[in-house]
């Protein structure tokens, strides 16, 4: 028998939310993961689907990133009634439509998508600095939740 009060409290959502599922929320979900798993559930979702871009997943495992199990989907009412935060990643924010809602905190990041940015098919330099702010972003949102655990 076990001892002591069960923790009926579960973990915050996070759900990351672009237009698209190629390349901004994946990166999200997996820092996300990485940096927040012990604190958070992440997911991520996009207003239209598209399948993950093979610079997002070269982008990822250089920084020693697995991209198996990113599962972005279609963003929809379920996911955004799962969802405690919600954290937009669009350059211009009036492009991804929320419903106006008491269950969720709505934050933007303004990161342009770098399919946007690429000079070509063969252009990775894009994916490595949306890369590397998501990372930066995802880092200063993991210490902020870990000071207020304290």
């Amino acid at each position: 028998m076990a001892t002591g009060k069960a923790n009926l409290r579960r973990k915050p959502h996070i759900l990351f939310v672009s237009q698209a599922t190629s390349a901004r929320t994946p990166m999200a979900e997996a820092y996300g993961k990485r940096l927040l798993g012990d604190v958070v559930e992440v997911r991520a979702a996009g207003m239209d689907m598209s399948s993950l871009d093979p610079r997002t997943v070269e982008a990822l495992k250089q920084d020693g990133l697995k991209t198996d199990g990113l599962d972005a989907r279609r963003l929809d009412e379920d996911l955004l009634a799962w969802a405690d935060l919600v954290v937009t990643l669009c350059a211009d924010v009036q492009r991804i439509r929320l419903p106006e809602r008491d269950s969720f905190v709505h934050k933007n990041w303004p990161i342009d998508s770098p399919e946007r940015q690429a000079a070509g098919s063969e252009d990775s330099k894009p994916y490595l600095r949306t890369r590397d702010e998501i990372k930066r972003r995802v880092h200063q949102l993991a210490t902020s939740i870990k000071l207020m655990h304290r």
